[in-house]
């Protein structure tokens, strides 16, 4: 039996994510609601962060 090959996939170049990452992608898009990064407040993005990591 031979080896195989093992393929290094670069996750920021894939048009589509699993499902729990793309709600995630969703919450954060309606959290930012279509601003520019320099128009949110440091407080605000450590509350985005944070809730990314809370349990529902």
């Amino acid at each position: 039996m031979g080896r195989t090959i093992k393929k290094e996939i670069n996750l920021n170049n894939l048009k589509s994510g699993c499902s729990p990452c793309m709600s995630e992608v969703k919450k954060m898009e309606q959290k930012i609601s279509n601003r520019k990064v320099s128009e949110i407040k440091i407080e605000e993005v450590k509350t985005i962060v944070s809730s990314m990591f809370k349990k529902d």
